[in-house]
């Protein structure tokens, strides 16, 4: 029952839930930038759309898998994973950080311990993100699979790391009012978290979750591939 209400609602959800901030500010913004903000909204409501009703409507651009109900093993390896990736963030803190030592201690070149806290306080907007990352993460690798295994995998992969990348970072925020950074990147290395590299600074301060939610990239890009590979399994493709 489940697979079979993702089929038919999980895209246009997808969409309209891109498309409300959008909406909202338009709304919300003064009257001197609202003309802005509505051309804004207009603009992706009618790419977004288009790609809907191109995805629905011709099949040669269906995307290549189906929505079913997974196996009990691909569960295991989900909460497993998932699990893993919160005690390795948290396992981190109790381990490197030390409120007594904001000092850089370096490991190896460009990398380190470093405990700082940044403050960081929980908000309202961080609910609605976990919400918008457990539809995204969690219900789509949970009920679609991909025609070609490996790009499954993947997908599975990377969207377990995405999602407990930020569980960790919003409950650490809900229990503590920051987070607490373990380690720190400097030099060239920097450039593993792009937003985060920046001429102005020598190093940054980092927690393991920062990187795990960097994961939420990659599925973007396997929807891409899943156009080029062949195969698709048993089942009518989504």
């Amino acid at each position: 029952m489940m697979a079979g209400l993702l089929d038919r609602y999980y895209a246009v959800t997808l969409v309209l839930t891109l498309l409300a901030p959008l909406w909202f500010a338009a709304v919300a913004s003064p009257s001197t930038q609202r003309l802005s903000s509505l051309h804004d909204a207009l603009i992706w409501t009618a790419i977004l759309l288009t790609g809907l009703f191109a995805v629905r409507a011709l099949p040669r651009y269906g995307v290549r898998g189906e929505w079913r109900k997974p196996t009990r093993q691909e569960s295991t390896f989900y909460l497993r994973l998932l699990l893993a990736v919160l005690v390795v963030d948290y396992g981190s803190k109790f381990l490197f950080f030390r409120w007594n030592r904001p000092e850089q201690i370096e490991v190896f070149k460009n990398f380190g311990l470093h405990s700082v806290f940044h403050v960081t306080g929980f908000e309202t907007f961080h609910v609605f993100l976990l919400l918008y990352f457990s539809y995204l993460f969690w219900l789509g690798p949970w009920y679609f699979r991909f025609a070609n295994r490996k790009l499954d995998r993947i997908w599975m992969v990377s969207s377990t790391l995405a999602l407990g990348g930020a569980v960790a970072l919003i409950t650490e925020r809900f229990l503590t009012g920051g987070v607490r950074d373990s380690f720190y990147f400097a030099g060239p290395l920097m450039w593993i978290c792009p937003p985060c590299a920046s001429p102005r600074f020598s190093s940054y301060a980092w927690t393991p979750a920062d990187l795990f939610v960097h994961a939420a990239i990659v599925p973007f890009f396997i929807l891409l591939a899943s156009y080029l590979v062949r195969g698709k399994p048993s089942g009518a493709a989504s």
